[in-house]
Parts: C-alpha cells; sequence; structure tokens
C-alpha cells in the first residue's frame, strides 16, 4: 500500500471520528448512544406535505452540517409522511420512542444516551429565532452539557447543597420531569438528599396548579378558607417557582376569594399581580381581560 493512501485512509478515519454520524433509525441510534456515551439528535419533518421543512432538511442533510456537529452526536431523520409506504410505516416504529411531541415542524430535538428528552426547537418561527437549524442543535448541545455540568457538581454535594444542584439541572432543560417523567429519579435524588425541601426545588418539581386549584375550591365548599389561603401562602413563599407556576398559584388564590366574600375587595389586585408576573402569557392576558371586564362593570 502506497504511503499517499495510507496517509489519505489515516485522515478519513480521523475525519470520520471527528464528525457526528448518521444513523437509520432512533431504535438503532439509541442502542449505539447507550455503549457510546453519545448524543441523538432527531431532525422532525414531513417530506410529503411540510413546505417549510424542505429548506431545513436540505440544511440537515448537506454533509457540512454533519461536520459541523462533532464527535458524539447520533443524527436521525424522521419523516412524518401523510402517506407513508407500507416500510416506511415500519420504519416509524423504531422511531416511536424518539419522535418528540412538538407543536410543529419541522423541528429538532435532542436525547441524551439514556432516551430522555433535553430539548426541542419546534416551526419554522423557533429555529428561526435561535439562529437557524445548525445554531439550535448547538444550542441544545448547550444545554445538555451545562445539565450534566450540575449534575456532576451534585455527586460531590449532600443535603440542600445537592437538591439544589440536581434541581438547577433540571432547570437547564425547561421541561419539568420530562415525558413520562423520565427525571423522577432526579427528584427521587432530591427527596433523599434534602427531605425538608430547603432547597424549594422538590416543591418546584411535584407542583401542581389543578390540586391547588381543586384545594382551593374543595375548602371553599366547606367554608374552610383560611386553611386554603394558608396553603397558597405556603406555597408562595417558594422563590423556586417559574413565572408560569407562580401565575398558576395565583389563579388558585384567585379561585378561593371568588367564593370567599370577605376577599372580593382583593380580587383586582391578585389579578393585576397575575398580570405583572407575565402579560404575555395566557394566564397573564386572561388576567388583562378579567380587569377590563371589571373596570366597564364598574364604570
Amino acid at each position: 500500500m502506497s504511503r499517499l493512501l495510507l496517509r489519505s485512509l489515516c485522515v478519513a478515519a480521523c475525519l470520520s471520528s471527528a464528525f457526528g454520524q448518521r444513523v437509520a433509525d432512533f431504535t438503532a441510534a439509541l442502542e449505539k448512544a447507550k455503549s457510546s456515551k453519545a448524543d441523538i439528535m432527531v431532525f422532525v419533518h414531513g417530506s410529503d406535505w411540510n413546505r417549510p421543512g424542505e429548506a431545513a432538511a436540505k440544511i440537515w442533510n448537506d454533509p457540512r452540517f454533519l461536520s459541523n456537529m462533532g464527535a458524539g452526536v447520533l443524527l436521525v431523520d424522521i419523516d412524518r409522511k401523510e402517506n407513508p409506504t407500507e416500510s416506511e410505516k415500519t420504519a416509524a416504529k423504531r422511531n416511536e420512542a424518539g419522535d418528540p411531541k412538538v407543536r410543529s415542524v419541522p423541528a429538532v430535538a435532542l436525547y441524551d444516551d439514556e432516551g430522555r428528552l433535553v430539548g426541542s426547537f419546534s416551526g419554522t418561527s423557533e429555529i428561526e429565532a435561535a439562529g437557524g437549524l445548525l445554531n439550535a442543535t448547538k444550542k441544545l448541545l448547550a444545554v445538555r452539557r451545562g445539565r450534566d455540568e450540575f449534575w456532576k457538581s451534585a455527586n460531590g454535594s449532600s443535603g440542600v447543597m445537592k437538591a439544589g444542584r440536581l434541581g438547577q439541572g433540571l432547570d437547564c432543560m425547561n421541561l419539568g420531569l420530562g415525558p413520562k417523567d423520565a427525571y423522577k429519579p432526579v427528584l427521587e435524588e432530591m427527596k433523599k438528599a434534602d427531605p425538608d425541601d430547603k432547597s424549594g426545588y422538590i416543591g418546584k418539581y411535584t407542583f401542581s396548579s389543578e390540586k391547588l386549584v381543586d384545594l382551593a375550591i374543595d375548602k371553599a365548599e366547606k367554608k374552610d378558607f383560611t386553611a386554603a389561603d394558608q396553603e397558597l401562602t405556603r406555597w408562595d413563599a417558594n422563590p423556586r417557582l417559574s413565572p408560569r407556576q407562580k401565575q398558576e398559584l395565583q389563579a388558585a388564590r384567585f379561585a378561593l376569594y371568588q367564593r370567599w366574600p370577605e376577599k372580593k375587595s382583593a380580587l383586582k389586585p391578585l389579578l393585576e399581580k397575575m398580570r405583572d408576573i407575565d402579560p404575555k402569557s395566557e394566564l397573564g392576558q386572561a388576567a388583562v381581560n378579567y380587569l377590563e371586564m371589571l373596570k366597564s362593570r364598574k364604570t
């Protein structure tokens, strides 16, 4: 074998190990990821109906895209066709575990080497806001690295600090406990480390707006207003709650105060608080609309 050919083969081997790798389906990618501790990047589109996905697919399939992924990233293409062939239907079953529930396509999602969702960008607008498809994938990879840095730090900690580091790792992803409670084991670790929830993260990741609303209504029907208000106040003292959770908490209190004659005068300030947390959210807009209605009634 000539030296030139040998050198070419060596260069090709080095390049292939430095780049990402395309894999036929998510099932195969997950098997490979578990053994090699690789990330799995999934691109979702619909080649026979989704026009916006055509441009993104060209970028995804460009060899230069793969070369920008770096080692340790497996790429999986999920084509949600309206009229799939029988073989494509069979292939789709092997992608089910990695087909994220996104609002629109094209979309890109990242899974870790355990098959847990790390994050996603859904639709052309989100991908473009992230700086394009390549930048979107890099941002997702940065989220996973940031998450793992917190969790690595947690391994060397205990008590409140350990729970805090675990919670900060979950915060990086902003997925709650993830689809099918994939990150519930992390919550269990926090409970063991910090049973009194001094970090506040256990409360954040067990928060349920439905349960709080049910509590408010149930206690109000029993005229046990004070007990419900005290429970809601306890939740309100948790500094770890997200803006959405804080709004949902105010919504539960609103349900209570509507049924509590002595608190009718507190409804307007409560709605203003809900609005001010995030005026652009659904609950923020609902508060704005309700305030307008109260104003018109008064007029």
